[in-house]
């Protein structure tokens, strides 16, 4: 599980890992469980949460889009 906070306009993005085979279908993706998103913690404008996904995709801390 990964743990991150964000704040307001943060985000994260969840996409398929580099090595993943391409001929895996989302049945294939998902065989192992769901995404699952846990909120621990939330203030003003912060959230922590934590993560925990198939190995076959990778989360990031997504950055702010500049203004």
């Amino acid at each position: 599980m990964l743990i991150v906070s964000r704040k307001d306009t943060e985000s994260i993005e969840i996409r398929p890992d580099e090595g993943i085979d391409l001929k895996m279908t989302l049945a294939d993706l998902f065989a192992a469980g769901p995404i699952e998103i846990t909120i621990f913690s939330a203030n003003h404008n912060r959230v922590k949460m934590g993560v925990q996904a198939p190995s076959e995709l990778c989360i990031w801390r997504k950055k702010a889009a500049a203004a």
